[in-house]
This record gives C-alpha cells, sequence and structure tokens, in this order.
C-alpha cells in the first residue's frame, strides 16, 4: 500500500473520532515528541467507542492517566492512531477497552470479569494487566495491541 493511501486510511478512521484531540502522521522522532503510534487489533468495527488510556508509573497506573482517548470505532478490525501527551516518559503502559454499551465505564460481570473488549500494551497477566505486565519502551517502534473477544 502506497504511503498516502495508508495515510488517507488512517486520517478518514480516526479524523470522524476525534480529530482535536489526535494528530495523525507517522514520524520516526514520535516518542521524542511525546507521542506513540498505537495499532489495536481485534476492534469490533462500527460498535461504541475505543476508551484508552496511557500510564507512565506503577504509582500512577490506573489512577492517574498521562493521556486518554476516545475514538470512534471505525470499519475495520485494525485502528491506527497516536496518544500524545506522554511528555518525556521513557515508558507507557496503555489499557484500553470498547465501549460497547456507551456508558463510559468497562461492563463486567457479577464476578468482575470484562463483558466488554479490553486490551493492554505488553503481555496482559493471566489475571489481567498490570504496571509490570503491561509497560513498554517509547523507543518510536509501533506499540500493538490486541484486544479481547
Amino acid at each position: 500500500m502506497k504511503r498516502s493511501t495508508a495515510l488517507s486510511t488512517v486520517f478518514t478512521t480516526t479524523a470522524v473520532a476525534l480529530a482535536s484531540a489526535v494528530l495523525l502522521a507517522p514520524s520516526p522522532a514520535a516518542a521524542q515528541d511525546g507521542c506513540a503510534q498505537v495499532e489495536v487489533q481485534n476492534v469490533r468495527p462500527k460498535q461504541g467507542l475505543l476508551m484508552v488510556s496511557a500510564f507512565a508509573s506503577t504509582d500512577t497506573y490506573r489512577k492517574k492517566p498521562l493521556a486518554q482517548l476516545r475514538l470512534e470505532a471505525g470499519d475495520s478490525a485494525t485502528m491506527r492512531f497516536q496518544v500524545c501527551g506522554l511528555g518525556a516518559s521513557t515508558e507507557v503502559a496503555l489499557t484500553l477497552f470498547q465501549d460497547l454499551d456507551g456508558d463510559g465505564r468497562m461492563g463486567t460481570n457479577l464476578v468482575g470479569i470484562p463483558s466488554e473488549p479490553w486490551g493492554s500494551s505488553g503481555t496482559p497477566g493471566t489475571f489481567g494487566p498490570s504496571w509490570e505486565t503491561g509497560r513498554v519502551k517509547l523507543d518510536g517502534t509501533v506499540i500493538v495491541v490486541r484486544m479481547s473477544q
């Protein structure tokens, strides 16, 4: 796929949902600019919002995000976008969920198991994501997250 065609697809998918919060343009220096390139796989197309939070340390994990995004699920099961506002962080942990019911919270069943698709950077552990399992280096490579079913 030509670069211009790929960029056009990314702009179309994301700009509709959150044009003012996410600036899209692949950049090898993205990590140095406080941004990270993210690819999310296994998104349910055209269903709800993709909720993204970025955390900088074990102390702030799931308490105080560096950045948050709400992106409308596009036409494809794969979404690509930038998360900016990461400052001078050298590593980050991303948590995501797809808000299918539009209530702004990750749905769970009676025992606390997620009922909406979720994902994390890194390699989520058996009991879900943590700072240790989710943190990834901000070295300019694309952070790939695969959403649960």
